[in-house]
């Protein structure tokens, strides 16, 4: 009987956004015109969502955490997805919803990519997006998922350019490597390793940092973080032309030790 009832209670809790009234009506508001009522359902709905979002974390899921991990995911895409309530409410509850994900399914490996999109861009708190992966790697293993290198992979790629954060960024390169070896993945150990070898000969690499927001732009649709991994290439000194297809053609700007000495 106590497990029924808190299933019960676990099912009431991820209804409370199904039924939270006006919650679907958010997005439909018009945004020509300052409108005070639309602004407090917003707020209102933030509120509620941001409560249900405390009770999922805290909530016990009697062996159905996956299924909480993903009907969390459903929800974040909703909340993410609504462009109109985030111009009101802006995106604060991002790292909540990754919170819930990390602490029920942190063996859910493609979650981290959304995690560091959303947090570390749309939220602008890598610091968030490392910490969250941190706690996912105490209970992650090539063992537990083979690509959990990967894992490790988003959090170096975060430290080296958005935390600035080098030798941390070397050492979860090294992870990187060492958890893909063995795997099927195995042929990504060399590069990871080589990876971290020259940041470590070389923290202030140029093209180390150009091949990496070269690859945060290849791997992503997302326009906001096409945008600046595009600003940060120019900063490098990169001549880009996007192609009608999003495509880039780029050059890379030769490397100079006299320039390089002179950049902080």
């Amino acid at each position: 009987m106590p497990m029924a009832i808190a299933s019960v209670a676990l099912v009431s809790i991820m209804g409370i956004q199904l039924y939270a009234p006006g919650g679907l009506e958010v997005s439909r508001v018009q945004t020509t015109q300052l409108d005070t009522e639309a602004m407090t359902a917003a707020l209102q709905e933030k509120e509620r969502e941001a409560m249900r979002l405390r009770l999922l974390k805290k909530f016990p899921t009697l062996g159905y955490g996956n299924l909480v991990a993903g009907w969390t995911f459903l929800n974040f895409l909703q909340y993410f997805g609504d462009d109109l309530a985030r111009e009101k409410t802006d995106y604060e509850l991002l790292d909540d919803y990754f919170e819930v994900m990390v602490t029920h399914d942190p063996l859910w490996v493609e979650m981290y990519n959304f995690l560091s999109t959303s947090v570390s861009f749309y939220q602008a708190r890598p610091d968030l997006t490392v910490k969250l992966i941190e706690r996912g790697l105490k209970s992650l293993s090539p063992e537990k998922n083979p690509r959990s290198w990967l894992v490790w992979r988003t959090k170096g790629i975060d430290e080296l350019l958005l935390i600035g954060d080098t030798k941390a960024a070397i050492k979860s390169h090294q992870m990187a490597a060492k958890w893909a070896e063995g795997t099927p993945d195995q042929d990504f150990a060399p590069r990871l390793r080589e990876f971290a070898e020259i940041l470590s000969k070389n923290p202030d690499n140029k093209l180390i940092r150009i091949q990496s927001w070269l690859m945060v732009y290849g791997a992503t649709q997302d326009q906001l973080v096409r945008k600046r991994a595009i600003q940060e290439l120019i900063k490098l000194g990169v001549k880009l032309e996007v192609q009608k297809d999003g495509e880039l053609k780029y050059t890379i700007p030769p490397e100079s030790p006299k320039t390089e000495a002179k950049k902080k």
